[in-house]
């Protein structure tokens, strides 16, 4: 089974389109799934994962239910880095959370959570899949990104972040903030289970959005969709989910 998380229902209304045998469900008395097949292959989608929290409880209770394969997380995201634009994809090479800042304490460095890692790294057979798919659409332009993710998008934490993004940014790695990448990353790390993630870049940080940019980034979730959809297709293909499987067991 592959789950596909959504942060609005924008962010899955390709993926609910598409799902053939479609039914829906409601998971811990509040949240609505959508539970169905894209190329054979059993996928549920869930949306309205406002935070990295919300979403590390919602997707550990479905990877306690369910056998999962792989996650995929969608959406959009803010450019850290200067050279992306909106409308790009940002497609995760790693996930870095940094919800958590002990660095008062000793030993302890920004956003490092004492003895669990803060950098999540995303498969590469999966990852090369997904890109082989963007590269097909002529319309996209993506990259290759670290995705750092906070559930803290204030004002004063972007102009942190715009400061000093140098911290996260390892020779010269392009960054984009999202706020429930890193609860994916942190639940499907604990389960063994493989995740990716590959949002739309809907702005730059501390800038405002406008119809124009709103209307360019919806554009571009049906070519994410499509993209995400035929890699689905790819990956039952293919062995690497079997592969996993094996080696989670």
């Amino acid at each position: 089974m592959i789950v596909i998380v959504g942060d609005t229902h924008d962010d899955i209304l390709y993926f609910d389109s598409v799902l053939a045998n479609k039914k829906e469900e409601v998971i811990l008395n509040r949240y609505t799934v959508s539970i169905g097949t894209i190329f054979s292959q059993e996928v549920v989608v869930v949306h309205e994962m406002f935070s990295s929290i919300l979403t590390s409880a919602v997707l550990s209770h479905i990877l306690d239910r369910f056998y999962v394969d792989l996650v995929i997380v969608v959406g959009k995201c803010i450019a850290v880095s200067e050279g992306l634009k909106d409308g790009d994809i940002a497609l995760a090479t790693k996930v870095i959370d940094i919800n958590t800042d002990l660095s008062l304490l000793n030993n302890v460095g920004i956003a490092e959570i004492p003895g669990f890692d803060r950098e999540f790294l995303v498969q590469d057979d999966i990852l090369n899949y997904l890109a082989l798919n963007l590269e097909k659409r002529e319309k996209i332009d993506f990259h290759r990104v670290s995705y750092l993710s906070s559930d803290n998008l204030s004002s004063d934490m972007l102009k942190y972040l715009k400061a000093n993004k140098t911290i996260f940014s390892k020779n010269d790695e392009l960054l984009v903030l999202d706020h429930n990448s890193s609860g994916v990353a942190i639940a499907s790390t604990l389960k063994n289970t493989p995740f990716v993630v590959v949002k739309v870049i809907e702005n730059q940080l501390e800038k405002i959005n406008n119809l124009d940019t709103y209307s360019r980034v919806l554009s571009r979730y049906i070519d994410l969709g499509k993209s995400v959809v035929s890699t689905i297709n790819d990956i039952g293909r293919s062995d690497i989910l079997e592969e996993d499987k094996h080696e989670k067991e």
